[in-house]
């Protein structure tokens, strides 16, 4: 196992407040260097993708924070172009982490009464704290102030919380907008700052704390006297800013980041998040409830971290809204559901699968199709259908779900706002909470949009997962099954592996690096190819890590290793191009596509019908569960991304399983041991032409081996 570690912490502040740290932590070696990218996006991008072949992680600080105002998700346009960015390393914003362990020392630091709530809390910014002041506005007599109005208009105004936090913030958000379209002067804004200084140091005289990380204190103090004798309560370390931030009056500093973790004069929740994932091998992003397994927390901080954390609370309004869909659906009948799962049109031909409306997008003229295409898109999700009695073979469980559909083709998707997909999906978590789900899953693009997945998590009522675990599970179970009905390759009587070649295209993807990983234990030859060269160096070092007796090659071209691959499995978001020829493909080569859209049509099927092309692994459910609506399969057959958020819910793990670019093997392995037990099966080999049959098997073989002979 590594023990030596670098970790580059990019920050989105001031670049003078760069530093360079080493410590030990848990046995393991440490380097950990800052990089102030002076509030710009680009150089935040360009500093990433400069230093990801030089760490093992990156930290990224003082990002620009993901809320839900009124049950709207509101994300920082910023925000998203930086956690787009391509690594091949861990991106780690701290944000999970930070929510349990501010919670839980700021109640052991009341309860041992080091800190009186009813003696005032100030929020310079709460927008950027919401979950810690959810957490004390709830303490009885606690008494908040907050400073959002004046610290994003400059006016002289403190809030007191009585309509809570979403009120405020909008408020101020709505006021600055306004402001800018009238175009204030900034002269005039500076007069109304300096004039309301002394306002607001008497409107806070009442108040003893204040609360928010340093930088943020340092960027929004006015040079007033507003901090004078109040005590500071933080979660950041850095003994320059720590050394500023005490010119400004505080009589004491309460430090929220547990004493177990001060292994350097440096740190914060986003390199904190880095050292435990890299310590504790952690490759994809953490669920909340496996942040809880890690560190330990009491079962009573995570019941008020669930209660008061803004990402999963549930409004008066969803909880009467959820009582209004139960009455409803005991009306008419139906089943209140406990997954949902979000589906999306594959192309333009999907949306005439749509009841009513199908028959006459069908009339319309295919020159058509692009603008309409682009216009429904723009439309809310639907409601699309339901799965109902699903029962688990294990211990006779029924679970039901609901499938929502986003009206967007994935050519549309791409070209889209990340920030407006994502708010179709969060107002379909938020419809699925209502309605009493427990967990959500994301089929298609919508799992591979912005950081896929992470994001809409954080935002979410319920828990999110991609699906992409058993997605890969799945695709190996089919291939596995293929490959051995083939019977074209054998297996080396000294080395045990496979005497062929597999290759993987979209390797560096979260499906395809867990597929290259599993496959380089079985065979003696395996080809990633992936367009970013140096991501994909990056993979062939750790695949020589996990077995170092299959040979790895990587190509940004997938034609160049075509004739020598003897397994292919394509795992790519290509939405209009063609990743590789079918004609250049070995005879016998057994292809998994695994994409969507699918990367080789119904006419590259026919062109080769010595190459046995089939789709990725689809799963049919235990139980005489009923699919209502056409999800493009055959008859209950579902997408292993459905099939693992029914497995959870089977399971009662209403948890996000998988998130991020990377999926954990281990994860995979288990959701496949879950599959099991529970009775999901295996489709019948489903290719582009249909179910594929134990006799197209053997033809296909056969042709293979005369072309083979033939030359």
């Amino acid at each position: 196992m590594k023990n030596s570690f670098r970790i580059a912490e990019i920050s989105f502040g001031y670049s003078h407040w760069d530093y360079a740290s080493h410590f030990e932590f848990e046995s393991c070696n440490f380097e950990v260097q800052r990089f102030g990218a002076n509030f710009s996006v680009t150089a935040m991008k360009a500093l990433i993708k400069s230093l990801h072949n030089e760490v093992d992680a990156f930290a990224l600080s003082s990002l620009p924070p993901s809320l839900c105002l009124h049950n709207k998700s509101f994300i920082h346009r910023q925000y998203f172009e930086i956690m787009d960015t391509p690594t091949s390393v861990p991106l780690c914003d701290g944000t999970g982490l930070k929510e349990i362990i501010t919670i839980e020392t700021i109640t052991n630091l009341i309860n041992s009464k080091v800190i009186n709530p009813k003696s005032g809390f100030y929020f310079p910014v709460a927008l950027m704290n919401a979950d810690i002041e959810e957490y004390i506005r709830h303490i009885e007599g606690s008494r908040l102030f907050f400073g959002d109005v004046y610290a994003i208009t400059g006016m002289p105004v403190i809030v007191r919380p009585f309509l809570g936090l979403m009120s405020v913030a909008q408020a101020s958000l709505n006021f600055a907008t306004l402001k800018s379209m009238k175009g204030q002067s900034a002269s005039f804004e500076s007069s109304l700052q300096e004039m309301g200084k002394d306002y607001v140091v008497k409107q806070l005289r009442s108040c003893t704390y204040v609360i928010g990380d340093l930088p943020i204190i340092d960027y929004f103090h006015r040079d007033s006297n507003v901090f004078k004798n109040k005590e500071l309560i933080t979660w950041t370390k850095h003994e320059a800013l720590e050394e500023k931030i005490a010119s400004f009056g505080f009589s004491k500093i309460h430090q929220l980041m547990p004493t177990k973790y001060s292994f350097t004069p440096y740190l914060n929740f986003a390199v904190l998040e880095a050292v435990l994932r890299l310590v504790n091998q952690k490759s994809s992003s953490l669920s909340f409830e496996e942040w809880q397994q890690l560190l330990g927390a009491p079962n009573q901080v995570m019941h008020e971290v669930r209660k008061y954390g803004l990402k999963r609370k549930l409004s008066t309004q969803v909880k009467m809204t959820r009582k209004y869909h139960s009455l409803k659906d005991s009306l008419l009948n139906d089943k209140t559901p406990d997954f949902a799962f979000v589906v999306h049109a594959l192309s333009h031909k999907d949306f005439q699968r749509i009841p009513v409306v199908g028959s006459l997008i069908k009339q319309l003229p295919s020159e058509w199709s692009d603008s309409f295409d682009k216009q429904v898109a723009k439309l809310p999700p639907i409601s699309y259908g339901r799965i109902n009695s699903i029962v688990s073979s294990a211990n006779g469980k029924e679970v039901n779900g609901i499938i929502y559909a986003l009206l967007a083709t994935p050519r549309v998707l791409k070209d889209s706002d990340p920030e407006a997909v994502y708010n179709q999906i969060h107002r379909c978590c938020v419809d699925a909470a209502e309605r009493g789900a427990k967990i959500i899953g994301l089929g298609a693009y919508t799992k591979v949009v912005g950081d896929s997945g992470v994001t809409i998590n954080k935002n979410s009522p319920l828990p999110v997962t991609t699906g992409n675990s058993l997605s890969a599970s799945a695709t190996l179970w089919a291939l596995y099954d293929v490959v051995q009905k083939m019977k074209l390759l054998k297996k080396s009587s000294t080395t045990g592996l496979v005497q062929g070649s597999a290759m993987i295209i979209g390797a560096t993807g979260s499906i395809g690096k867990v597929s290259a990983k599993l496959l380089a234990l079985v065979f003696e030859k395996l080809i990633i190819v992936a367009p970013r060269l140096e991501r994909l160096e990056q993979l062939k070092s750790e695949l020589e890590k996990v077995n170092p007796r299959c040979e790895i090659l990587v190509s940004t071209d997938a034609n160049h290793f075509a004739g020598i691959s003897d397994v292919l499995v394509t795992a790519t978001s290509s939405v209009d191009q063609k990743i590789i020829d079918v004609m250049q493909l070995k005879p016998g080569c057994v292809v998994c596509d695994c994409s969507r859209p699918l990367d080789f049509s119904k006419e590259d099927a026919r062109k080769r019908p010595d190459v046995l092309i089939i789709e990725s692994g689809e799963l049919i459910l235990p139980g005489a569960y009923n699919l209502t609506c056409d999800i493009g399969l055959p008859k209950n057959v579902v997408y292993a991304c459905l099939a693992e958020t029914a497995v959870l819910a089977m399971e009662e793990r209403y948890e996000s399983f998988t998130l991020g670019r990377d999926i954990d093997w281990m994860k995979v392995k288990e959701i496949y041991k879950m599959s099991q037990k529970h009775g999901v099966k295996l489709a019948s080999i489903y290719g582009h032409l249909g179910d594929i049959s134990e006799k197209e098997i053997l033809l296909t073989r056969e042709l293979a081996l005369t072309r083979r002979k033939n030359g």
